[in-house]
């Protein structure tokens, strides 16, 4: 199964396109009613028995539609697409500009993401809208930015958010872009600040405050806003409305755009955001364990660790070993150890390489033989990362992004995953739009084949990912959390296809990391394993250090029998929310939005 597997995948990419069956995802309707544990044959899922999943306890259980977020508002600014009449992908589009304004740390119009999306019967799309390098940028200028931080306008990559959600919204979305858009225009006038977005601003002020637009946005003297404070961002109001009254054209011409070709001692320039294309990609595809997996193909360097972490589990049988048990642990922090070297090391914008480097690149990332014959994983010691790739730069990497997911009624679902790169990006608010601008340049690397390289895409590790069954979409995944989110998406995903637990159960058992540089496995400070367990990690070799904060936010959805059930991780205090019936409007017609300061709904659900 596994050779067909890759077989289909590498023809399948290799043509651009993912075919995949036709099988009908029934409609979804909200249930506020808590559900029971899941439930699973006890058969492998390789012989073909009927396999059973459930949301679990504090899953939201819908079938008109649900959405899942990091922010409350903007859960219910998709949720209000849905309820309108709008599909999967006006949700989505309406969710990724809310979370411009309330979680502006990663949210964002002035950064990028990807974004994958499945209609009813597919076949599944994978949008790139990751930033690119100004053409201007040097090899002198890059070192300089590196050495000073990453921050500052030589770090500000050409932003491609606004480019992928109109390119998405124009091919699949069913409501007027100023619908879409009302309920961020909404909440940029004036919204309460909450408790988890208060503490993101509140860390990331000392290095905001030093910029004078973004000190007037969100501080009040020399303090960062508090939980509670109203925040009112008219710039920001005023850039949207743009983008809602001219689409692209709104943001790379006119006011923003001038704005952008401004910036001081900034690299971006008029050529730069008149040729920024968001583009289409065939997703990667490949099975595991009966499943079909889709997740995000370079620029995404997640994407491909996610797939090289699974196939190296399902070849070493690791789903045989007893559940979280020191063994099963092991190969994956393992396996994960050697997937982090290939995502450090070995992805590149695929629109520098040629078709057959490409096609070379996707048949060893689709092979578990490539790192298990290189690099054997010994069962009774871990491997020393130098052994794998003589480590020069053992720095963490940058934790902050943000991932929502989102189904509708007729089946669509969409998975998406957005960044500034670092936590309020390069601490720079763009003068005269409210807009917070990323520092993706700063994501290139010295070392490896992502260098910086004038009109070239930054890889990245965000990888929202679809697990499907005979055609039909079972789990919507991704996670913030820099390199650690192909960890978060394996083990969500492990926990639910290979050991049958529920999506809630999934989302908050305890994580780990293993990342290569530096040679530590890591656990969540508030979420550890046993003792014991970590006492048996330790005596295989495994370097474990306790995490300064979690590891990921799974904001996840599962569809079993025609019900999805949503959830909202409670490491980030999210929120997932069901749809209740729709009330379409006209698709021409603008519509206020419920009042974004209002905190209360009794169909939600709060982590």
């Amino acid at each position: 199964m596994y050779a067909r597997g890759v077989c289909r995948a590498l023809c399948l990419i290799l043509l651009g396109a993912i075919a995949c069956s036709r099988a009908p995802v029934a409609s979804l309707e909200a249930d506020r009613s808590p559900r029971p544990e899941a439930t699973r044959a006890a058969q492998s899922p390789n012989t073909g028995a009927a396999l059973h999943f459930e949301g679990g306890p504090g899953s939201v259980r819908a079938e008109l539609g649900a959405v899942t977020s990091v922010e409350a508002n903007a859960t219910r600014a998709g949720v209000a697409m849905l309820e309108r009449g709008g599909n999967a992908m006006d949700a989505a589009v309406a969710v990724a500009y809310a979370l411009a304004v309330t979680h502006p740390s990663a949210g964002n119009i002035g950064g990028g993401g990807f974004l994958l999306v499945r209609p009813k019967g597919g076949p599944t799309a994978a949008l790139d809208f990751r930033e690119s390098a100004p053409q201007a940028l040097t090899a002198a200028q890059f070192d300089a930015m590196e050495k000073a931080g990453g921050m500052g306008p030589v770090a500000v990559g050409v932003p491609g958010s606004v480019a992928g959600l109109e390119l998405a919204h124009d091919r699949f979305g069913k409501l007027s872009r100023a619908q879409v858009l009302a309920p961020a225009i909404a909440l940029a006038r004036g919204y309460t600040l909450g408790a988890h977005q208060a503490a993101l601003l509140a860390s990331s002020f000392p290095a905001l405050s030093k910029d004078r637009a973004a000190r007037d946005v969100f501080g009040k003297g020399q303090q960062p806003l508090a939980a509670g404070a109203r925040l009112v961002q008219l710039d920001l109001a005023l850039s949207l409305q743009r983008i809602a009254d001219h689409g692209r054209d709104g943001f790379y011409l006119g006011r923003t755009a001038e704005a952008l070709i401004g910036l001081q001692r900034g690299l971006i320039s008029g050529a730069d955001l008149a040729s920024y294309q968001a583009k289409w990609r065939a997703p990667l595809g490949f099975e595991y364990e009966g499943f079909q997996v889709e997740t995000m193909p370079p620029p995404s360097a997640g994407g491909i660790a996610v797939t090289q972490t699974l196939l190296m589990l399902q070849s070493l049988h690791a789903s045989a070993e007893p559940h979280d048990s020191a063994a099963e642990l092991h190969l994956f922090a393992e396996a994960s150890r050697r997937a982090q070297a290939e995502r450090r090391f070995g992805v590149v914008d695929p629109d520098a390489l040629s078709d057959a480097e490409n096609a070379r690149k996707l048949a060893r990332w689709l092979d578990p033989d490539t790192w298990l014959v290189a690099a054997p994983i010994v069962a009774s010691r871990a491997t020393p990362s130098a052994e794998l790739r003589t480590p020069k730069n053992t720095a963490e990497e940058p934790e902050h992004t943000t991932h929502f997911a989102v189904v509708d009624r007729q089946g669509m679902v969409v998975t998406c995953t957005t960044t500034l790169s670092g936590s309020y990006g390069a601490k720079l608010m763009l003068p005269g739009t409210g807009i917070v601008l990323n520092n993706s340049v700063a994501s290139f690397s010295s070392l490896g084949e992502n260098r910086a390289v004038g009109g070239r895409r930054t890889v990245s590790s965000m990888a929202p990912t679809l697990v499907s069954r005979g055609g039909a979409p079972v789990l919507l995944l991704g996670s913030p959390g820099g390199d650690s989110i192909p960890s978060t998406i394996v083990q969500v995903l492990r926990h639910v296809v290979d050991h049958g637990e529920s999506l809630a159960v999934a989302v908050e058992a305890p994580r780990l990391h293993q990342s290569l540089m530096p040679d530590e496995l890591r656990y969540e400070p508030n979420n550890a394993p046993n003792a014991a367990l970590l006492r048996e990690l330790r005596r295989l070799g495994h370097r474990l250090k306790k995490s300064r904060a979690a590891i990921g936010d799974a904001n996840e959805i599962l569809v079993q029998d025609g019900v999805a059930y949503a959830y909202a991780d409670s490491r980030e205090r999210g929120l997932a929310l069901a749809a209740r019936a729709a009330t379409p409007v006209p698709s021409k017609t603008p519509e206020a939005v419920p009042r974004s300061d209002d905190t209360r709904d009794h169909r939600s659900h709060v982590q």
